[in-house]
């Protein structure tokens, strides 16, 4: 368990005054056992009024508008939380899941949402034949994770299973920056075989969904400097288990989630429209140190 300070910046500069600009942000930890919020502060720039509500995902969001002119948007969100990854992240009453804990034989039913293809994670032919060839790393010949004679794998097998699937999709693809970009769809980026953080998690969770496995996508924070990552979780024993394929490791004490959801267009981290015919250039810098004792 540790505890992590994070800071993350976001600056939007528009080539010209925009009006009527809305925006929703998921720039704050995701609420979860294991992820206690001792210090918590969001600054936006200009000034302005927003609300702050829950999303169908858990996630927590700030929506807010600027109706005046302005060619500069900023915010910028801080804080300190203590990260514990060993404490299980039940399955709880999600509006996109049901409710309950998995029990033995029904792990793949506790969150079905995140058992079937979503926008950017639909397979194709080669994906579809990708997971074949997985359903052997994984230890089953065949979907829903079962053994050949019906009976369920051990948690243990499955972590190990999930672990290297994880592992083969970090060796079959190449980390790019810019070769994709936020709508490139799993089957794209498998058959370009490069992508960054986002195309790694994407492939990942339609080979898992096609074993059976329910997974979901994850944007957040890692220990270090410069931009933001994304990551898997993985439905095993009742509880949610994070997978980094990109880095190719399980996640541990130096992840800060931010917010979940079946792929990228469930949970971009900020999204907005404004009137007007501006150019808009990004700037993005974040910061995960481990908090002194």
């Amino acid at each position: 368990m540790k505890t992590l300070r994070y800071t993350f910046d976001t600056e939007i500069h528009f080539s010209e005054p925009v009006v009527e600009h809305t925006f929703v942000l998921r720039c704050q930890p995701h609420r979860r056992p294991g992820i206690r919020v001792l210090e918590e502060r969001l600054d936006v720039e200009p000034e302005m009024r927003y609300m702050r509500q829950v999303d169908a995902f858990g996630n927590h969001l700030a929506a807010g508008r600027a109706a005046e002119p302005h060619t500069r948007m900023r915010y910028l969100s801080s804080g300190l939380v203590e990260v514990d990854p060993d404490r299980p992240q039940a399955a709880g009453a999600v509006a996109a899941g049901t409710a309950g804990q998995a029990t033995p034989g029904s792990w793949t039913a506790a969150h079905p949402i995140y058992c079937y293809p979503s926008a950017l994670t639909t397979p194709d032919d080669a994906l579809l034949c990708f997971a074949g060839e997985c359903a052997d790393l994984f230890g089953c010949g065949h979907s829903h994770a079962a053994r050949e004679d019906g009976s369920e794998q051990a948690p243990e097998e499955r972590m190990r299973g999930i672990e290297r699937l994880s592992h083969t999709v970090h060796e079959r693809m190449e980390y790019v920056p810019g070769s994709t970009h936020v709508r490139t769809t799993a089957a794209q980026a498998f058959a370009a075989r490069a992508g960054v953080c986002q195309d790694f998690s994407h492939v990942l969770i339609c080979v898992l969904r096609e074993l059976g496995v329910p997974a979901r996508y994850v944007s957040g924070l890692a220990l270090g400097e410069g931009q933001t990552h994304a990551w898997v979780e993985a439905f095993v024993d009742g509880s949610w288990k994070g997978f980094d394929p990109t880095r190719d490791q399980l996640v541990d004490d130096t992840y800060i989630p931010l917010a979940v959801g079946r792929d990228w267009t469930d949970c971009p981290i900020e999204q907005g429209s404004f009137i007007g015919a501006a150019q808009q250039t990004q700037t993005v810098y974040m910061t995960v140190t481990e908090a002194k004792s």
